[in-house]
Protein backbone atom coordinates (compact mmCIF):
# COMPACT_ATOMS: atom_id res chain seq x y z
CA UNK A 1 0.00 0.00 0.00
CA UNK A 2 0.95 3.37 -0.48
CA UNK A 3 0.55 6.57 1.87
CA UNK A 4 1.47 9.57 2.24
CA UNK A 5 1.90 11.99 5.21
CA UNK A 6 -1.01 11.95 7.63
CA UNK A 7 -3.23 9.27 5.58
CA UNK A 8 -5.25 6.47 7.36
CA UNK A 9 -4.12 3.41 6.99
CA UNK A 10 -6.48 0.68 5.50
CA UNK A 11 -6.62 -2.23 8.19
CA UNK A 12 -9.15 -4.53 6.36
CA UNK A 13 -7.47 -8.14 5.26
CA UNK A 14 -6.30 -8.43 1.60
CA UNK A 15 -7.60 -11.79 0.07
CA UNK A 16 -4.05 -13.19 -1.39
CA UNK A 17 -4.84 -16.38 -2.11
CA UNK A 18 -7.43 -18.98 -3.67
CA UNK A 19 -7.62 -22.11 -3.14
CA UNK A 20 -6.52 -24.87 -6.00
CA UNK A 21 -7.97 -28.51 -6.37
CA UNK A 22 -6.27 -31.44 -7.55
CA UNK A 23 -7.46 -34.90 -8.22
CA UNK A 24 -5.25 -37.31 -7.17
CA UNK A 25 -4.02 -40.25 -9.60
CA UNK A 26 -3.46 -43.94 -8.85
CA UNK A 27 -0.86 -45.81 -10.82
CA UNK A 28 -0.23 -49.24 -10.24
CA UNK A 29 2.34 -52.09 -11.65
CA UNK A 30 1.83 -55.64 -11.10
CA UNK A 31 5.10 -57.74 -11.10
CA UNK A 32 4.78 -61.56 -10.89
CA UNK A 33 5.97 -65.54 -11.50
CA UNK A 34 4.04 -68.96 -11.97
CA UNK A 35 4.73 -71.61 -9.47
CA UNK A 36 6.31 -73.67 -12.10
CA UNK A 37 8.48 -70.68 -13.24
CA UNK A 38 10.14 -70.05 -10.14
CA UNK A 39 10.72 -74.10 -9.60
CA UNK A 40 12.52 -74.19 -13.14
CA UNK A 41 14.82 -70.86 -12.07
CA UNK A 42 15.81 -72.17 -8.33
CA UNK A 43 18.57 -74.04 -7.40
CA UNK A 44 22.28 -74.24 -8.99
CA UNK A 45 20.85 -75.21 -12.50
CA UNK A 46 18.68 -72.27 -12.43
CA UNK A 47 18.75 -69.53 -15.59
CA UNK A 48 18.26 -66.48 -14.38
CA UNK A 49 17.27 -64.89 -10.83
CA UNK A 50 13.76 -65.05 -12.32
CA UNK A 51 12.10 -62.49 -9.91
CA UNK A 52 15.14 -60.01 -10.33
CA UNK A 53 14.57 -60.17 -13.95
CA UNK A 54 10.67 -59.82 -13.49
CA UNK A 55 11.03 -56.47 -11.00
CA UNK A 56 13.99 -54.91 -13.43
CA UNK A 57 11.26 -55.29 -16.32
CA UNK A 58 8.74 -53.41 -15.06
CA UNK A 59 10.81 -50.96 -13.40
CA UNK A 60 11.36 -50.14 -16.52
CA UNK A 61 7.42 -50.35 -17.24
CA UNK A 62 7.42 -47.75 -14.39
CA UNK A 63 9.34 -45.13 -15.96
CA UNK A 64 7.69 -45.20 -19.53
CA UNK A 65 4.34 -44.94 -17.96
CA UNK A 66 5.47 -42.11 -15.72
CA UNK A 67 7.16 -40.32 -17.62
CA UNK A 68 4.38 -40.72 -21.05
CA UNK A 69 2.17 -38.81 -18.04
CA UNK A 70 4.51 -36.22 -16.93
CA UNK A 71 4.10 -34.72 -20.30
CA UNK A 72 0.07 -35.42 -20.70
CA UNK A 73 -3.24 -33.39 -20.44
CA UNK A 74 -4.18 -35.74 -17.88
CA UNK A 75 -7.26 -37.08 -20.16
CA UNK A 76 -5.36 -40.27 -21.56
CA UNK A 77 -6.49 -43.58 -20.52
CA UNK A 78 -10.09 -42.38 -20.06
CA UNK A 79 -9.12 -39.83 -17.29
CA UNK A 80 -6.20 -42.04 -15.51
CA UNK A 81 -3.32 -40.47 -16.31
CA UNK A 82 -1.20 -37.88 -14.56
CA UNK A 83 -2.40 -34.28 -15.50
CA UNK A 84 0.82 -33.50 -16.59
CA UNK A 85 2.71 -30.65 -17.90
CA UNK A 86 0.11 -30.16 -20.88
CA UNK A 87 -2.15 -29.07 -18.93
CA UNK A 88 -0.16 -27.60 -16.23
CA UNK A 89 2.04 -25.06 -18.04
CA UNK A 90 -0.92 -23.41 -20.69
CA UNK A 91 -1.51 -20.23 -21.97
CA UNK A 92 -5.40 -20.46 -21.69
CA UNK A 93 -5.92 -21.45 -24.86
CA UNK A 94 -6.61 -25.05 -24.77
CA UNK A 95 -6.61 -25.67 -21.07
CA UNK A 96 -8.70 -23.38 -20.17
CA UNK A 97 -9.37 -24.17 -16.63
CA UNK A 98 -7.04 -25.95 -14.16
CA UNK A 99 -6.77 -27.45 -10.74
CA UNK A 100 -10.30 -25.86 -10.88
CA UNK A 101 -9.44 -22.18 -11.51
CA UNK A 102 -10.23 -20.44 -14.69
CA UNK A 103 -7.13 -19.30 -16.31
CA UNK A 104 -9.24 -16.13 -17.58
CA UNK A 105 -9.81 -14.90 -14.12
CA UNK A 106 -6.61 -15.54 -12.51
CA UNK A 107 -3.50 -14.07 -14.55
CA UNK A 108 -0.57 -16.06 -12.14
CA UNK A 109 -2.48 -19.41 -13.86
CA UNK A 110 -1.30 -18.67 -17.12
CA UNK A 111 1.89 -19.64 -18.95
CA UNK A 112 3.96 -17.78 -21.74
CA UNK A 113 3.36 -19.30 -25.05
CA UNK A 114 5.69 -18.74 -28.24
CA UNK A 115 4.12 -20.79 -30.91
CA UNK A 116 6.09 -19.60 -33.77
CA UNK A 117 7.28 -22.57 -36.10
CA UNK A 118 10.91 -22.35 -36.73
CA UNK A 119 14.35 -23.79 -35.87
CA UNK A 120 15.01 -23.06 -32.04
CA UNK A 121 17.34 -19.66 -31.66
CA UNK A 122 19.15 -17.92 -28.68
CA UNK A 123 17.04 -14.89 -28.54
CA UNK A 124 13.62 -17.29 -28.33
CA UNK A 125 15.02 -19.23 -25.59
CA UNK A 126 16.37 -16.07 -23.47
CA UNK A 127 12.55 -14.16 -25.00
CA UNK A 128 10.79 -17.60 -23.22
CA UNK A 129 13.14 -17.50 -19.95
CA UNK A 130 12.56 -13.78 -18.72
CA UNK A 131 8.81 -14.08 -19.79
CA UNK A 132 8.81 -16.83 -16.77
CA UNK A 133 10.59 -14.76 -14.84
CA UNK A 134 9.39 -12.31 -11.78
CA UNK A 135 12.12 -10.41 -9.67
CA UNK A 136 14.53 -12.70 -8.62
CA UNK A 137 11.92 -15.79 -9.23
CA UNK A 138 13.70 -17.42 -12.35
CA UNK A 139 13.25 -20.62 -14.32
CA UNK A 140 15.95 -23.59 -13.16
CA UNK A 141 15.52 -25.74 -15.91
CA UNK A 142 14.99 -26.25 -19.65
CA UNK A 143 13.38 -29.46 -20.67
CA UNK A 144 12.83 -30.06 -24.75
CA UNK A 145 13.09 -32.93 -27.11
CA UNK A 146 16.39 -34.50 -28.00
CA UNK A 147 15.89 -32.95 -31.58
CA UNK A 148 16.14 -29.43 -30.25
CA UNK A 149 18.58 -29.95 -27.86
CA UNK A 150 20.62 -30.83 -31.00
CA UNK A 151 19.20 -27.77 -32.39
CA UNK A 152 20.83 -25.62 -29.36
CA UNK A 153 23.69 -27.36 -29.01
CA UNK A 154 24.55 -26.58 -32.85
CA UNK A 155 23.89 -22.67 -31.18
CA UNK A 156 26.71 -23.59 -29.05
CA UNK A 157 28.62 -24.88 -31.27
CA UNK A 158 29.78 -21.82 -33.30
CA UNK A 159 33.24 -22.33 -32.66
CA UNK A 160 35.61 -25.51 -31.34
CA UNK A 161 38.13 -25.07 -28.66
CA UNK A 162 41.48 -26.99 -29.46
CA UNK A 163 43.46 -28.35 -26.44
CA UNK A 164 47.21 -28.07 -27.45
CA UNK A 165 48.65 -30.81 -25.11
CA UNK A 166 52.21 -30.90 -23.48
CA UNK A 167 54.59 -33.88 -24.34
CA UNK A 168 53.76 -37.37 -22.26
CA UNK A 169 49.97 -35.95 -21.85
CA UNK A 170 47.80 -38.95 -20.93
CA UNK A 171 44.11 -37.85 -21.17
CA UNK A 172 41.19 -40.83 -20.87
CA UNK A 173 38.49 -41.47 -23.13
CA UNK A 174 35.92 -43.42 -21.13
CA UNK A 175 37.90 -46.17 -20.06
CA UNK A 176 40.65 -46.34 -22.57
CA UNK A 177 43.67 -44.55 -21.41
CA UNK A 178 45.60 -43.14 -24.39
CA UNK A 179 48.84 -41.85 -23.34
CA UNK A 180 51.97 -40.50 -25.11
CA UNK A 181 50.42 -38.07 -26.93
CA UNK A 182 53.19 -35.65 -27.94
CA UNK A 183 52.33 -33.17 -30.68
CA UNK A 184 49.18 -32.13 -32.71
CA UNK A 185 45.67 -30.85 -31.20
CA UNK A 186 42.45 -32.43 -30.18
CA UNK A 187 38.98 -31.46 -31.37
CA UNK A 188 36.25 -31.46 -29.08
CA UNK A 189 33.09 -31.90 -30.85
CA UNK A 190 29.86 -31.64 -29.27
CA UNK A 191 29.14 -31.37 -25.49
CA UNK A 192 27.71 -33.55 -22.71
CA UNK A 193 25.52 -30.98 -21.19
CA UNK A 194 24.09 -27.39 -22.12
CA UNK A 195 23.64 -23.96 -19.61
CA UNK A 196 21.54 -21.20 -20.57
CA UNK A 197 22.32 -18.34 -17.78
CA UNK A 198 23.26 -21.10 -15.45
CA UNK A 199 20.84 -22.95 -15.71
CA UNK A 200 20.78 -26.94 -17.09
CA UNK A 201 18.82 -27.65 -20.43
CA UNK A 202 17.74 -31.20 -20.36
CA UNK A 203 16.60 -33.44 -23.53
CA UNK A 204 13.65 -36.08 -22.53
CA UNK A 205 12.39 -38.71 -25.26
CA UNK A 206 9.32 -38.10 -23.02
CA UNK A 207 8.80 -34.60 -23.91
CA UNK A 208 5.99 -33.46 -26.61
CA UNK A 209 7.45 -33.20 -30.49
CA UNK A 210 8.63 -29.67 -31.20
CA UNK A 211 8.03 -28.53 -27.50
CA UNK A 212 10.51 -26.39 -25.16
CA UNK A 213 9.58 -25.65 -21.59
CA UNK A 214 11.14 -23.22 -18.71
CA UNK A 215 10.26 -25.10 -15.68
CA UNK A 216 10.66 -22.98 -12.12
CA UNK A 217 11.21 -26.15 -9.87
CA UNK A 218 10.23 -23.81 -6.92
CA UNK A 219 7.00 -24.17 -7.72
CA UNK A 220 6.30 -27.50 -9.38
CA UNK A 221 6.72 -31.20 -8.29
CA UNK A 222 4.56 -34.09 -7.38
CA UNK A 223 2.25 -34.11 -4.36
CA UNK A 224 1.89 -38.03 -2.82
CA UNK A 225 0.20 -39.80 -0.51
CA UNK A 226 0.82 -42.72 1.53
CA UNK A 227 -0.34 -46.24 1.00
CA UNK A 228 -2.87 -47.54 3.19
CA UNK A 229 -1.81 -50.40 5.54
CA UNK A 230 -4.52 -53.05 4.38
CA UNK A 231 -5.15 -55.55 6.55
CA UNK A 232 -3.34 -58.79 6.01
CA UNK A 233 -1.23 -56.88 3.61
CA UNK A 234 2.41 -56.77 4.03
CA UNK A 235 3.34 -53.15 3.46
CA UNK A 236 6.43 -51.69 2.59
CA UNK A 237 7.94 -48.21 3.48
CA UNK A 238 6.55 -45.35 1.08
CA UNK A 239 9.19 -44.04 -1.09
CA UNK A 240 8.52 -40.87 -2.94
CA UNK A 241 4.87 -41.90 -3.48
CA UNK A 242 5.94 -45.32 -4.58
CA UNK A 243 5.11 -48.19 -2.66
CA UNK A 244 5.81 -52.55 -3.00
CA UNK A 245 2.13 -53.98 -1.88
CA UNK A 246 4.52 -57.35 -1.24
CA UNK A 247 4.12 -60.65 -2.52
CA UNK A 248 0.92 -62.42 -2.29
CA UNK A 249 -0.33 -65.75 -3.48
CA UNK A 250 -3.73 -66.03 -4.28
CA UNK A 251 -6.26 -68.44 -3.18
CA UNK A 252 -7.08 -69.66 -6.61
CA UNK A 253 -3.87 -70.26 -8.51
CA UNK A 254 -0.14 -71.43 -8.63
CA UNK A 255 1.43 -67.75 -8.44
CA UNK A 256 2.84 -65.01 -6.41
CA UNK A 257 1.67 -61.37 -7.84
CA UNK A 258 2.52 -58.37 -6.57
CA UNK A 259 1.70 -54.23 -7.37
CA UNK A 260 4.15 -51.13 -7.32
CA UNK A 261 1.85 -48.78 -6.48
CA UNK A 262 1.48 -44.81 -7.00
CA UNK A 263 -1.03 -42.03 -5.21
CA UNK A 264 -0.04 -38.32 -6.39
CA UNK A 265 0.08 -35.82 -9.22
CA UNK A 266 1.83 -33.52 -10.51
CA UNK A 267 0.81 -29.45 -9.23
CA UNK A 268 2.15 -26.07 -9.63
CA UNK A 269 1.12 -23.26 -7.40
CA UNK A 270 2.35 -20.52 -10.03
CA UNK A 271 1.58 -21.53 -13.94
CA UNK A 272 2.88 -18.37 -14.52
CA UNK A 273 6.55 -19.19 -13.74
CA UNK A 274 7.04 -21.54 -16.02
CA UNK A 275 7.10 -20.79 -20.32
CA UNK A 276 6.91 -23.22 -22.83
CA UNK A 277 7.64 -23.16 -26.61
CA UNK A 278 5.61 -25.17 -29.80
CA UNK A 279 6.39 -25.33 -33.34
CA UNK A 280 10.29 -25.44 -32.87
CA UNK A 281 12.49 -28.07 -34.40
Amino acid sequence: MITKSWDTFSTGQTNTRVLATYSPKQLYWSVGASGIQIGVNQGPQKVLDLLTTEMNSTADDMMDTFGTGLYSDGTGTSNKQLTGLDAAIDDGATTTTYAGLLRSTYTTWVSNLDDSSNAITRAEIAASFDAATIGNDVPSLGVTTRAIWATIEGLAMGTITFFNPLPGLGREYGTVSRDGVTKGQGGELGTAALFFRGRPIVPDEKCTAGYFYWLNEKHIGLAKWSYPDFPGYRTMPNYNGFCFTGLKIPTNQDATVGQFLFYGQLVTDACRTHSYMTGKS
